[in-house]
């Protein structure tokens, strides 16, 4: 397997609204997705996976968007290129599996000058959403590993 990025935060949300607590680590599993966090417990067991060096940018870029002011991942990672990486790719942090989804963070034309102007996004296209796959506990700065990318169809 390569390594291709490290863990760097674990963030879960106890209620909607209420801010993220993090934590150096946490459980993950198929029915509830990462232990705590109010996701799991509506019945949407994926967890959001956002790079570091994405959010810094649009930090020190001053970056107002109204879904870069709510958004809190749950899981940051450093070193990665999520845009690159297709639906169905299997990460490994520790002994935890998760899924890359088929599916990004959605944008709100109505209140985002990004999308009014039809400009790049690196939220939207450095935030995917993972399914787990295979339950473990993430540990905060654990190498993540690709274990297995998508069978390319002919």
């Amino acid at each position: 397997m390569d390594q291709i990025g490290r863990l760097e935060a674990i963030t879960y949300v106890p209620a909607k609204g209420e801010p993220g607590i993090q934590t150096k680590e946490r459980k993950v599993s198929p029915e509830k997705g990462l232990e705590g966090d109010y996701h799991g417990l509506d019945g949407d067991s994926s967890l959001t996976i956002w790079t570091l060096e994405a959010r810094n940018m649009l930090t020190e870029q001053h970056f107002a968007g109204i879904c870069f002011q709510r958004f809190r991942e749950n899981l940051s990672l450093s070193g990665i290129d999520l845009s690159s990486l297709e639906p169905g790719t299997r990460l490994q942090i520790k002994d935890a599996v998760l899924k890359i989804e088929d599916r990004r963070k959605r944008c709100h034309p109505d209140i985002c000058p990004l999308t009014e102007d039809r400009k790049n996004c690196l939220l939207k296209n450095q935030c995917r959403y993972v399914s787990v796959e295979i339950p473990g506990v993430l540990v905060q700065y654990a190498p993540v590993y690709v274990k297995e990318k998508p069978v390319q169809k002919s």
